[in-house]
């Protein structure tokens, strides 16, 4: 078997595969716009008799108004840019003139420590 024929053969079974994928996906769109039609539908019926046909159906409208608000925030949200983590990691450390401060402190702190340890009387 050739490689080109190689190629071939799996380049078909990878469209099949896509093709079938592709067929299942838009039938589960259409049975989700299906859903949304028929849920909005009992929506406004179960809303009528409580707040009368024109506000059931403002209520509904407002719902998915919502609904849409939320998708663009969550989209606008997901395509801002991010920041470096270089520049996280720069907000994160301490200033090197503040880290060398901190290091003189616990050498010092450490020295004084021993310093007092061994002016100790010995407890045996």
């Amino acid at each position: 078997m050739r490689i080109s024929e190689m190629v071939k053969a799996a380049l078909s079974g990878a469209t099949a595969r896509l093709r079938r994928d592709a067929i299942a996906y838009a039938g589960l769109a259409v049975c989700a716009v299906a859903v949304i039609i028929l849920l909005a539908g009992a929506s406004v019926l179960a809303l009528e008799p409580v707040v009368g046909p024109v506000y059931a159906r403002l209520i509904a409208a407002g719902a998915f108004i919502v609904i849409a608000g939320a998708i663009v925030i969550a989209l606008r949200l997901a395509n801002q840019p991010r920041r470096p983590v270089a520049a996280v990691k720069a907000q994160a450390e301490p200033a090197p003139a503040n880290a060398q401060f901190a290091q003189i402190a616990m050498i010092v702190e450490a020295v004084m420590l021993g310093y007092s340890l061994s002016r100790r009387p010995d407890r045996r």
